[in-house]
């Protein structure tokens, strides 16, 4: 695999990603060219230090009573990406032992999906990163170029295998991820966008994706813009994503533990669920948006343990909230939702893999103002 890394100039603020502060300045970055073994650097700078720009926090800030610590990491942990090894972006970082890699301000494009023991990936930020930062979503972009893939004999045709194509995958010892955009191309098959994978203690703030193909709410067309892949205790904040008509599912869930997720969007998933749990444990939603997605909202399966929205909106969808499971019954607590027709409408459908659902109308609260209102919650069944 080999990449670009595009010419830019761009400026990096302070990241606190509740744990992590990291501090760097205005910093012209490598102008890069190709040669056929792979990028090579025509010319590198040090980023300028020190500079208190902006913070970052990804401990759900808008919650007031949980407000998130940070503590300083040296400025000498971050890495320009341009000073990294030429060759490919997942051999390039793997070089950022104990640090986050600074991207370049305009990103990275990568070409074609890569094997990786089991899964098939654009890049990979491997464990031995501390994390990764861009100049902000609005600049810093990861892609494919466009129909470089050469892997669409990989992806599965039936159900239930799921697709382990990946844009970015995000594994093991990573800690920040934050202000940067992964884009969607044509590849001429469906893929996944990001994928966080067994992280512990994940921190990761304005980031967006877009654009992610898939065309069903079940695998293998179930794809996720951002897929949350056995992690514990990952926190994200201002995340955004775009399926803009043509995803999945949008921002995934799938065997994590205690997930906190906040001021986040996930929209225009036409085929599947704006936000999707699949055995979960330990959950924790705070002003999340989920509209104009295809099937669910809000889309919960085999979930356990507590269950939490703060103020969630959910408008333009087949179905509000979802909840289904043939093991148990979660324990959830809705807090001062936007109302649909002065209601919150939770769908709990019949059966699950073949049995009865588990989930108990009675395990479900709805609070308004402090005050439980079973009045205004509303149960149908599908």
């Amino acid at each position: 695999m080999t990449f670009t890394r595009r010419r830019e100039r761009g400026v990096i603020g302070v990241v606190a990603l509740a744990g992590l502060l990291l501090l760097t300045a205005c910093a012209p970055v490598a102008s890069m060219g190709r040669s056929p073994d792979g990028p090579t650097a025509t010319s590198t700078s040090t980023p300028s230090l020190g500079s208190l720009r902006r913070v970052v926090d990804a401990a759900c800030s808008s919650d007031p009573s949980e407000p998130g610590a940070a503590v300083s990491v040296p400025a000498d942990r971050i890495r320009p990406f341009a000073t990294l090894p030429s060759g490919s972006f997942t051999g390039a970082v793997a070089a950022a032992t104990g640090q986050v890699v600074q991207l370049p301000a305009a990103g990275v494009a990568l070409h074609d999906f890569v094997p990786a023991g089991g899964t098939f990936d654009g890049g990979v930020l491997g464990p031995s990163a501390l994390g990764m930062i861009g100049s902000g979503s609005s600049t810093t972009t990861v892609s494919l170029v466009p129909n470089t893939s050469t892997r669409a004999s990989d992806v599965p045709r039936v159900f239930p295998q799921t697709n382990q194509l990946s844009v970015l995958r995000v594994a093991g010892g990573a800690r920040v991820l934050q202000g940067f955009t992964v884009r969607g191309t044509p590849q001429g098959h469906l893929y996944n966008g990001l994928r966080i994978d067994g992280v512990v203690g994940l921190r990761a703030a304005d980031i967006r994706v877009v654009g992610i193909p898939g065309d069903s709410s079940r695998p293998p067309g179930e794809t996720f813009g951002l897929n949350d892949y056995k992690t514990s205790g990952s926190e994200y904040a201002r995340v955004e994503v775009d399926g803009a008509g043509i995803g999945g599912a949008g921002f995934g869930v799938n065997g994590s533990r205690d997930i906190r997720i906040c001021d986040t969007s996930s929209h225009g998933n036409g085929s599947s669920h704006g936000f999707a749990f699949w055995q979960t444990n330990g959950i924790k939603l705070i002003d999340c948006s989920a509209d104009d997605n295809g099937f669910s909202g809000f889309n919960f399966e085999r979930v356990s343990g507590t269950v939490t929205l703060v103020r969630p909106e959910a408008h333009g969808n087949r179905f509000a909230m979802r909840i289904a499971s043939d093991q148990a019954s979660a324990k959830v607590t809705i807090i001062d939702p936007h109302l649909t027709d002065g209601y919150w409408t939770v769908t709990l459908p019949r059966t699950f893999y073949g049995a009865a659902n588990r989930q108990r109308r009675s395990d479900i609260t709805l609070i308004i103002d402090g005050h439980p209102r079973p009045d205004l919650l509303r149960f149908q069944t599908s």
